[in-house]
């Protein structure tokens, strides 16, 4: 075989090769290419799916909740009616939506008055492991009594929470303790000393119960505390017993108060910028003139239904 034909087969393989090298690199330019492509499109497609998925979330969450807060609602409806079945119409029943935070009245079907109102704020307050729920309580209730400037007795908790607003402590004052009057500490008994002998007596001021009133004696004079007032001494906000005058307020209950029972009312306020949200502690608020309307056409013994 002639030399150039061995020649010429060496160059065809030779570019043959060459040509099968380029094809490869070009496609593994084209297999990276896609490749790149295919990653890109991956973090796109998972950028979509995230928003999407982000809003959809949020919007299955919030279909959720209001799907939550209806039956809930639609139960508190159903419980009113399973009780109130098979009670005898009164002709007059009083009516209070704590959605609404709106009361109601209706005389024989027909509605004859309807005014704003507040009602149970729904919060909590613990101490000492016993637990407060200021919430309206739903169900059937009746009007107990009917009651003209009535006076508030503050639970404990009343107390506790107005220390609580000023990074203060409470102290109990019971009938028979003293207590320091600057301090809120239990006071001690101290020598009056040589002042003693000269009348001057104890120059620490206490304060104590005296029958239905609490006292402070400051070097043997005695002075009576304000009626329905907070009493503080320093850093502590003083509970006095049940029976005293500082524990009995009036006004904060407007002049009127319908009596539902277990401490439950309809009455008035000394807050009426905040009648139609739910600020109470329980009970339902209204303004001056519309409690006075529900109270003079309230009979005792008419149906409240709260829902």
């Amino acid at each position: 075989m002639p030399r150039w034909v061995g020649f010429l087969g060496s160059w065809a393989l030779l570019v043959l090769a060459l040509g099968l090298a380029a094809f490869a690199a070009a496609g593994e330019a084209i297999n990276l290419r896609d490749s790149r492509r295919l990653d890109r499109v991956l973090v796109i497609d998972r950028m979509i799916a995230d928003r999407v998925g982000g809003k959809a979330g949020q919007l299955r969450d919030t279909a959720t909740q209001r799907a939550a807060q209806l039956d809930a609602l639609q139960n508190k409806v159903k419980t009113v009616e399973a009780q109130t079945e098979d009670q005898p119409d009164t002709g007059q029943t009083i009516i209070v939506s704590t959605e609404e935070n709106k009361l109601y009245v209706r005389r024989d079907g027909a509605l004859v008055f309807e005014a704003p109102c507040s009602t149970g704020k729904g919060t909590s307050l613990a101490i000492d492991g016993h637990t407060w729920v200021f919430d309206t309580p739903i169900g059937k209730f009746q009007v107990k009594a009917k009651e003209e400037n009535p006076e508030w007795v503050p639970p404990d908790w009343h107390y506790i929470e107005e220390a609580r607003k000023s990074g203060m402590r409470v102290v109990h004052l019971n009938a028979g303790d003293t207590l320091d009057a600057r301090t809120g500490d239990a006071a001690t008994n101290r020598s009056p000393g040589v002042w003693g002998w000269f009348g001057g007596g104890n120059s620490d001021p206490v304060m104590k119960v005296k029958g239905d009133t609490v006292v402070v004696d400051d070097s043997g004079g005695e002075r009576e505390l304000p009626p329905g007032k907070m009493i503080v001494a320093g850093d502590a906000v003083v509970i006095p017993p049940l029976n005293t005058k500082q524990r009995h307020f009036t006004g904060v209950l407007g002049q009127y108060r319908l009596e539902l029972g277990d401490g439950y009312g309809i009455h008035g306020t000394d807050e009426p910028d905040k009648i139609g949200q739910s600020v109470s502690h329980g009970c339902v608020r209204l303004g001056d003139e519309d409690i006075a309307k529900l109270y003079a056409m309230a009979n005792v013994g008419d149906t409240v239904i709260i829902y």
